[in-house]
């Protein structure tokens, strides 16, 4: 047999079995999107047991990559949710002061300063449901394969109430359906506002404590523990520790 017509077989099996192996990773790969699809938990276990902790399936790495955007997502979520806590804090102020000082045109300035402020807190604040949906987002993406690493469970932010603890404040309470202002532990609670839940943290210092993830409308919470912290211009901040009920 001519030497060329040996190479032209040769090459014609290699392009086979090159097309068979790609044939056979595709399947593969697809066969292992769908198990990852329907049954992510048994396969998500599966491949970590084997030494996967980080994959890509159809162009889309996951829960490595899905997690440390979360990650950034949530220092996103921290920073703007400062930034509007100290607005609140300056609006307070500025309302103190402005109900001390009786020069017309201090008080012009001072009510100027604070319809700023206000401006400021509103566009911080609808950043600030942006950044919850995606974080959302990236939890329902997550908790498909690792349910476990998404929390339910911390510090929740309720709203405001009066001096006595005895009713809500105007607008409060801010993340769940209408309750009575005497809280305590068993209560259940209905998210009606995305909210973080915040890790542990110091007695009045639940606002500067790290995001664990977004509680969803429509969730049931269970109070394990209530805390409340001073306003500068009078009432009480409410935070409750609480988990998810279902």
């Amino acid at each position: 047999m001519p030497a060329n017509a040996e190479s032209s077989r040769f090459e014609r099996a290699v392009a086979l079995l090159k097309d068979l192996v790609s044939a056979l990773r595709d399947g593969t790969l697809f066969l292992l999107f769908l198990l990852l699809l329907f049954t992510p938990v048994t396969m998500k276990e599966k491949l970590v047991a084997a030494g996967f902790t980080k994959g890509n399936i159809a162009g889309m790495e996951w829960e490595g990559q899905l997690k440390k955007s979360a990650e950034q997502t949530k220092e996103v979520g921290e920073a703007v949710s400062k930034a509007g806590d100290d607005y609140k804090l300056l609006i307070e102020r500025l309302t103190e002061l402005e109900s001390r000082v009786r020069e017309p045109e201090i008080k012009a300035s001072l009510a100027s300063l604070g319809s700023d402020a206000r401006s400021s807190q509103n566009e911080l604040a609808a950043a600030d449901k942006v950044v919850k949906r995606s974080l959302l987002t990236q939890q329902s993406i997550v908790e498909a394969v690792a349910p476990s690493s998404v929390s339910d469970r911390g510090w929740l932010f309720l709203g405001k109430v009066s001096e006595q603890k005895d009713q809500w404040a105007p607008g409060s309470p801010a993340t769940i359906a209408p309750a009575e202002p005497a809280l305590g532990k068993g209560s259940t609670l209905t998210i009606r506002d995305d909210t973080y839940w915040r890790a542990d943290s110091q007695p009045g210092q639940h606002a500067n404590a790290p995001i664990l993830s977004v509680a969803r409308v429509g969730t049931r919470v269970i109070v394990e523990e209530v805390d409340y912290s001073h306003a500068r211009g009078g009432g009480w901040y409410v935070w409750v520790k609480a988990r998810s009920g279902g």
